[in-house]
């Protein structure tokens, strides 16, 4: 290891030479002798030195208190003060400089190495310190989360990025204000202000949840969903310092989303329950929604393609049923990590893992009574699989830790795209549990079987977009219409969406024209005619034709999924399910 370089600030020539030959023979390295405080700074930019040995009474324009501040400022370099003039007003006015020892003039050579053993070993611990807080706040200032860090009192002393733009405060202007001032929460059953809710949570000293899709308002005005927790920052004794609030937020399609009765979490429209109807196909799956939602059947499964809507049929389910007025709760069993999901589901009790510092009830919990849709039901994994079985045939569940059965009444829908069957002979899906799913199901047509749905869709999502945008759009031209009714849809109703949406935003006419709308066809260079190639090939082509797609789409962006799924209008999940069904390399 390389000796420690050393500076020496001292005004006496003799002094000075005594102190670095004692320095040298010590073993450090004295990287320069400086008389006065300009030269001292000169020698500090140059050679970088780890410690000043300062003179504190030194000549000139700046004294010793004055050039170990400014080597602390511009160099980060501490000092230790000689003086023969240890009177109190000299210390107090010393301590503007943070010294890290102070030696009497004269000294022993055992009292010199002494201090500067114990200075450097403090100045190497505090620049670790300081390395891993500069480290902490780089990665704090990185996350898409919001972080805040109150003090004991609940005042505010720390915002990230992410933080400063969700409640539209900066740092320097949040510092000290109180943190009901600046964070701004909002029931999401009923958007009224959750000030006692912080209050609590910044007296309660433990950890607590947000409630997932809990709105967070800005001074702008703006709302986001989120979900988090408050947590206790202690020291290494146990005394609280402060509190943490981590926030995240919730995407538009909610891993998790929570309805009660007609209210709806978040920021989706009434209409997101609407269901348009007109094919043949689709009226039949209506007619068959409203008798097993007026049923007392528990367990209902709705299969379809990725974007048919499988969403929308299970919230009208709940809606047409008895349970309208008790709470739906949605669950992407394919957007939660394993290790999450069970304790979301099903909920923990206190101790039940390191962190479970208290009773934590989960959805089964939260949706007694009512409606748990589980969508992407065929990626859970074996072990959830049994528990959820359980549910089924029992109606009853432990949470995480537990010993006591809790009884719930629940009907419990479920989706997914795979095949299931397929999945329990590849024994990637439980056969008791496929069987206990499989009593009613239910079979949405993909949107290219029912081409009398696609303009009516195009038109509500015309409507709704207006609102969103403050557009006036009248609707769609003659080719406008033609393009959409001769395209393969494989996205389904969400890429019909999609699709609505970006031409709303870029259109400057009254009227969707044809060319206002991009489509997959459009991008990749060729455009499927659906109706052109089904009636050419028939049925079966049009497993072809999306397996043509699905190539066409992995090769244009050199086998990026995400772009590929993102040109197609399906999600990443689904086009890796559909490379393993067409066995694509």
């Amino acid at each position: 290891m390389a000796p420690a370089k050393i500076l020496i600030v001292e005004d006496e020539q003799i002094t000075a030479t005594d102190i670095e030959d004692i320095v040298g023979r010590l073993g450090y390295d004295v990287v320069g002798v400086a008389p006065n405080g300009p030269l001292a700074l000169d020698i500090a930019r140059r050679r970088r030195p780890e410690l000043a040995l300062m003179d504190i009474r030194l000549k000139g324009e700046m004294d010793g208190v004055q050039t170990a501040r400014r080597l602390r400022e511009q160099y980060d370099t501490p000092s230790i003060f000689l003086t023969a003039h240890a009177d109190d007003s000299t210390l107090d006015r010393a301590k503007d400089a943070e010294p890290l020892g102070y030696i009497v003039k004269p000294f022993h050579e055992a009292e010199l190495q002494a201090a500067l053993q114990m200075a450097l070993h403090k100045c190497s611990v505090d620049r670790l310190r300081s390395t891993r807080a500069r480290e902490m706040e780089d990665t704090l200032e990185a996350l898409a989360e919001g972080v805040v860090r109150t003090d004991e009192l609940g005042a505010v002393l720390y915002l990230n990025h992410a933080a400063e733009r969700w409640t539209g405060w900066k740092l320097s202007e949040a510092r000290g204000k109180r943190l009901t001032e600046v964070l701004h929460l909002l029931d999401p059953a009923n958007a009224k202000p959750l000030d006692r809710f912080i209050e609590a949570a910044l007296r309660e000293r433990r950890m607590v949840e947000i409630p997932i899709a809990t709105k967070v308002r800005a001074r702008d005005g703006i709302e986001r969903e989120v979900a988090g927790t408050f947590a206790p920052v202690t020291d290494g004794l146990g005394h609280t310092l402060g509190t943490a609030v981590a926030m995240c937020k919730v995407p538009e399609q909610l891993a998790i989303e929570i309805t009660n009765g007609s209210r709806r979490s978040g920021s989706r429209a009434a209409s997101d329950s609407e269901v348009v109807v007109h094919a043949p196909a689709m009226l039949e799956v209506m007619r068959l929604a409203e008798r097993v939602a007026t049923s007392q059947v528990t367990t209902v499964l709705l299969q379809g393609e990725s974007g048919v809507g499988k969403d929308v049929l299970a919230r009208r389910l709940h809606e047409l049923s008895s349970r309208a007025g008790e709470p739906f709760i949605a669950v992407n069993c394919a957007a939660i990590p394993d290790t999450l999901l069970e304790s979301e589901v099903f909920g923990y009790e206190k101790g039940a893992f390191t962190d479970a510092r208290s009773q934590k009830k989960g959805v089964l919990d939260l949706a007694d009574g009512g409606t748990v849709f589980l969508d992407e039901i065929g990626e859970l994994q074996p072990h959830l699989q049994a528990k959820l079985l359980r549910v089924l045939e029992e109606q009853t569940f432990r949470r995480l830790g537990g010993v006591r059965d809790v009884a719930v009444d629940l009907r419990i829908i479920t989706a997914t795209n795979r095949d299931l069957a397929e999945a329990v002979r590849l024994k990637e899906f439980r056969e008791d549990l496929y069987y206990r799913l499989n009593v009613i199901t239910i079979a949405i047509p993909p949107l290219r079987k029912r081409s009398e749905d696609i303009v009516p869709l195009a038109l509500m999502f015309i409507e709704r977009y207006n609102q969103k945008f403050a557009r006036q759009i009248q609707g769609l031209t003659a080719a406008a219409e033609a393009k959409l009714l001769d395209y393969s849809w494989p996205g389904n109703v969400r890429e019909v969406r999609n699709a609505i949406e970006r031409a709303m935003v870029l259109a400057d006419g009254e009227w969707l024209d044809a060319e206002d709308l991009h489509l997959v066809g459009d991008e990749l260079g060729e455009r499927v005619p659906i109706a052109a190639a089904a009636a050419a090939v028939g049925e079966s082509s049009l497993e072809d034709v999306e397996r043509a797609m699905l190539v066409e789409a992995l090769e244009r962006f050199h086998g990026n999924q995400t772009q590929a799924a993102k040109a197609l209008g399906i999600t990443r999940d689904t086009l890796r399910y559909r490379i393993k069904k067409y066995d694509l390399k």
